[in-house]
């Protein structure tokens, strides 16, 4: 008179999940934005799904938002600098949309990989697993914006005498700038230079200079990193013309300066001759006797410190002389 029929439940969803920045490369130092879609086709529903997506090296920090519809629930905001796990419910039909703004640090290199999983709850089968993974695949453009100034203060140089520069290199960013170049070749108006450097906001690699030759430095200039060089450079005395004196920073090939108009500079100065000429005159006598010769001897001196070049020597003959 009665029958009795037993089933025991088998759960069986099919979670999916998309994820894009609509990008195919990515510049250290900036931001990007993933969409993020999770969704369950069923023919269950999938509570108590993991959504987990572990954070990239070359992130500093990521902020999650999300967007519940058709029924899905329990997604949770993040912002931080960790990877992101969220457990969330995805009726049939539902789906949750997840906005990610990623930080990408200023120092970022390789490519940028960025994958996102879903699981179904313990007990539940995926009866289709190609699609609970999705990844995303950037690789960089190394964006940068190298500075450098230079002065003496002077309008004026004097040869024989030493001007001392003052010279700042800097990177604005948005990537950091490691292995950039700093160059200057020597005036012909200097016989010698020596340079001392200064390092600050991450920037490394500055080297000391003494001599008489070009100066060349490789150094690493993170975003807000500045190299600052002190250069003390002794002139020919005999030195002219106008004194162009050029410095200019390059970055590596494999990174773009996006101002490449602030990337040299040069102090100009104009000749100021400076020389302290000096005459001596002596015959070694008090007296002179009338019809002797007297033999005079006469130094002239350039003290400097400038070369004399065109200087007129003159001596009037005395009324008693006779030549």
């Amino acid at each position: 008179n009665s029958a009795v029929d037993s089933d025991q439940p088998i759960y069986q969803v099919n979670l999916g999940v998309t994820k894009d920045d609509g990008l195919s490369e990515y510049v250290p130092g900036t931001s990007l934005t993933y969409t993020i879609t999770v969704n369950n086709s069923g023919p269950a529903d999938a509570p108590n799904s993991t959504v987990g997506d572990p954070i990239p090296p070359q992130f500093s920090s990521w902020a999650w938002t999300c967007l519940e519809a058709g029924g899905a629930s329990g997604c949770t905001p993040y912002s931080g600098a960790g990877s992101f796990t969220d457990t969330v419910n995805l009726s049939i039909g539902g789906s949750i949309t997840y906005t990610v703004v990623a930080q990408v640090a200023s120092g970022a290199t390789g490519t940028l990989v960025n994958s996102v999983a879903v699981d179904p709850a313990s007990g539940y089968l995926d009866v289709d697993t190609d699609n609970n993974s999705a990844e995303d695949t950037d690789q960089p453009i190394y964006l940068v914006d190298l500075g450098v100034t230079k002065d003496d203060g002077l309008s004026e140089y004097v040869p024989g005498a030493s001007l001392t520069y003052t010279i700042t290199v800097t990177n604005s960013g948005p990537s950091d700038a490691p292995t950039s170049t700093v160059t200057d070749s020597i005036p012909a108006q200097f016989s010698n230079w020596s340079w001392t450097c200064v390092q600050s906001g991450g920037a490394s690699g500055c080297t000391p200079y003494s001599g008489s030759s070009n100066f060349s430095d490789t150094v690493s200039l993170p975003v807000g990193g500045v190299v600052t060089y002190t250069v003390v450079a002794d002139i020919f005395s005999s030195a002219s013309g106008q004194l162009d004196n050029t410095v200019t920073v390059t970055s590596d090939p494999d990174y773009t300066d996006t101002n490449s108009g602030n990337d040299s500079a040069t102090d100009s100065d104009q000749p100021d001759p400076q020389a302290d000429l000096w005459v001596d005159k002596d015959d070694g006598l008090l007296e002179y006797v009338p019809g002797l010769p007297v033999t005079y001897t006469i130094v002239v001196h350039n003290y400097g410190p400038s070369d004399a070049p065109g200087s007129l020597f003159s001596d009037a003959i005395p009324s008693a002389a006779i030549v």
